[in-house]
């Protein structure tokens, strides 16, 4: 990255709100919004006492460049949680806003660090000739973002660096599927913002465990599900769900992060992923996991209904009783951490339950009798 080295003044940057680490809707925000977000989710105070007790790395530069707003600012590209900590620890208001501040007034005084100190950096004229390695460094490279910040970047470069998915994957030493993927997956939740059913809450959920949208996404049942391209047949700019599929689409993630308080996630890790496409690619099993909400019994259901197409009624109860057992078990467990007025609330159910069993018993018994 061609760009000149120099130390430029804490006072001078500007932490970038374009940011992927920071959510979208602190686009425009004052700075001290943008650091307090940093502080709490970016481990600055965990910098910041780095800093104190080993001193900046100067080789370690951040990088910047010219704010288009401030002739005299920067824009700080790549580099903000440092720069967050520095600012904590240069001024008793900022670090009053941050969570724990008495832990940052503990290190700030003795820190050494002003408004006026100055910050070893690379000054690059523009965005475009920092992203190649800000891209590198956090999608390839030992400082990872996550999974939904990496997607935010993708797009970034996609659409507002014009770059096409095959140049963006090149620029950050990837693959063309994987770029494509991470693109995919951040747009279907885009998407899924205006579905009904799909809740702000649902959407946060999503952001913080957006490996499950991925890894639901490349399950070929899944992706058929609500109609999502293969990464090659992305189209930039556009829906990656059909519009006759929006109701699929927020099912679906309802679903993986749950709709609301009544409709609770069916999964609750990438590895119940492939149970839940099993189902989905279903009739039965997808009927019933729509009626129920609960993945093991939509799988007991789908089951059942193999064996009764198969003809195998003994199979099928089989199954159903062992399900029936696996449920009771775990109830049995529930009851026994209960405290006693609790479990008295409940006799009558519990007695229910008995009788039931119990004809069923007899059933079986009067069969083996006759035999």
């Amino acid at each position: 990255m061609a760009g000149n080295t120099t130390h430029v003044a804490l006072d001078s940057l500007r932490l970038d709100e374009r940011n992927p680490r920071l959510p979208e809707e602190l686009h425009g925000s004052p700075q001290l919004a943008l650091a307090k977000h940093l502080a709490a989710v970016a481990d600055a105070l965990q910098i910041a006492e780095s800093i104190v007790d080993n001193g900046f790395f100067g080789t370690e530069h951040i990088v910047v460049t010219p704010d288009p707003q401030d002739p005299d600012a920067f824009v700080v590209l790549e580099g903000n949680r440092r720069v967050t900590a520095l600012l904590g620890l240069s001024s008793a208001e900022v670090r009053a806003e941050f969570d724990q501040p008495a832990r940052w007034h503990a290190i700030g005084p003795e820190s050494g660090i002003s408004p006026t100190s100055l910050v070893p950096a690379v000054v690059v004229p523009n965005r475009e000739e920092a992203a190649p390695m800000i891209g590198f460094r956090h999608f390839t490279g030992i400082k990872k973002w996550g999974p939904f910040e990496q997607a935010r970047y993708v797009k970034y470069l996609v659409e507002e660096e014009g770059m096409t998915i095959r140049a963006a994957a090149k620029a950050m030493g990837s693959s063309s599927v994987k770029v494509g993927n991470a693109y995919r997956n951040h747009e279907i939740l885009e998407q899924a913002k205006s579905l009904p059913g799909v809740s702000a809450d649902l959407l946060a959920r999503a952001r913080k465990d957006f490996s499950l949208i991925t890894v639901a996404m490349a399950n070929g049942a899944l992706r058929e599900h609500v109609g999502a391209p293969l990464a090659s047949q992305i189209q930039v700019g556009q829906p990656p769900v059909p519009a006759d599929r929006a109701d699929e689409l927020a099912e679906l993630m309802g679903w993986i992060y749950g709709a609301d308080e009544s409709t609770p996630r069916v999964v609750t890790e990438s590895r119940e992923i492939g149970a839940l496409a099993e189902v989905v690619a279903d009739p039965a099993g997808r009927n019933a996991l729509r009626e129920n909400k609960d993945l093991g019994r939509a799988k007991q259901a789908m089951h059942d209904a193999r064996d009764a197409k198969n003809g195998d009624e003994v199979l099928a109860v089989g199954r159903q009783i062992t399900s029936s057992v696996k449920i009771l078990g775990s109830l049995e467990s529930r009851l026994r951490a209960m405290p006693d007025a609790d479990r008295a609330q409940v006799r009558n159910e519990a007695h229910q339950l008995l009788e039931l069993a119990q004809r069923i018993s007899g059933i079986v018994e009067h069969s083996v009798q006759q035999r």
